[in-house]
């Protein structure tokens, strides 16, 4: 499976103070493995795996890495069956390891080896392996509080493409129904379904909300689907951080540090069967400079943070 490319950037659940507690604790464990170790190899401590280069996930590679400076750093090639016989190679002794974007977690998950703590992926449902997944949405029902209170939509179209997102479209659907927000699917499967569906929606929805998705990120697919929410006053709203520069009138991003933060939690109690998906608390609102106009002048963003 090729890594999904996306624009460049671009939970625990209850207080966040518990999910705080729980990563300290957790981190507290993991550097004591990686000290109280030494005579064992590098990998005896926290591992990450990872693709090499600086792609979609490098602000997760970065956060999840500051968070564990002693971790033993694992580089893929993109060569699966090298890739796993590295990782399995590796990872002997380690109990729990943390995946950095889909072809890391696969290959993790054909290692049969640790259980797997993942980011950096869209749909879990699109990859095999077990384990925990770090969303890469930040938690719903903060998203469509945004959405209904900042941008004054009570109908929004979520654009997405069945063959890749259709589980992320019906967690959008009750999210959206619990918080008083309908979310009429806009479901992409081709060029001309662009073109139909997407000037249907315009007329129907008060905004437009951009799932992450290959098929929508094509550039000439998301180039028309900025142009024409733009024409008709209708806000977009995406998921990445780098989508502001792109004409995505805001992102709604789950702050890379604390995904890491959530992850490392989430490493005291590995998953070893099925999945398991935590959502990150924070959010950060990412705008174009002109929110009003959908386009960023220049290309310039501006960040703000908000807490829970």
């Amino acid at each position: 499976m090729r890594e999904m490319r996306y624009p460049p950037l671009l939970l625990m659940p209850g207080p966040r103070r518990v999910a705080s507690a729980a990563a300290r604790c957790a981190l507290a464990l993991v550097a004591v493995l990686g000290t109280s170790l030494g005579g064992l190899d590098a990998a005896s401590g926290p591992v990450i795996v990872r693709m090499g280069g600086r792609g979609a996930s490098s602000a997760l590679s970065d956060a999840l890495g500051e968070k564990l400076p002693a971790a033993h750093i694992v580089e893929l090639s993109g060569d699966l069956p090298a890739d796993t016989a590295r990782i399995s190679r590796e990872t002997r002794g380690v109990s729990v390891l943390f995946a950095i974007g889909p072809d890391a977690t696969e290959a993790a998950g054909e290692a049969r080896g640790p259980a797997v703590v993942s980011l950096g992926v869209a749909n879990p449902a699109q990859v095999k392996t077990p384990g925990i997944y770090v969303s890469m949405y930040p938690k719903l029902d903060r998203v469509f509080d945004y959405v209904k209170g900042t941008l004054k939509a009570t109908k929004v179209g979520l654009v997405f493409s069945p063959a890749k997102n259709r589980e992320i479209g019906l967690q959008f659907l009750k999210a959206g129904s619990a918080q008083g927000v309908t979310v009429v699917p806009v479901p992409i499967g081709s060029s001309g379904d662009l073109v139909r569906e997407i000037k249907g929606a315009l007329s129907n929805v008060d905004a437009l909300l951009l799932a992450v998705d290959p098929i929508v990120f094509e550039p000439a697919s998301l180039e028309f689907v900025v142009r024409e929410a733009r024409a008709a006053n209708k806000p977009t709203v995406g998921f990445l951080e780098g989508l502001a520069h792109l004409g995505v009138t805001v992102s709604l991003v789950a702050r890379p540090e604390e995904a890491a933060e959530a992850a490392i939690a989430a490493s005291a109690q590995p998953v070893l069967i099925g999945k398991k998906r935590l959502e990150v608390e924070g959010m950060a609102v990412v705008t174009a400079k002109k929110a009003g106009d959908g386009a960023a002048s220049g290309g310039e963003a501006l960040r703000a943070q908000t807490r829970p």
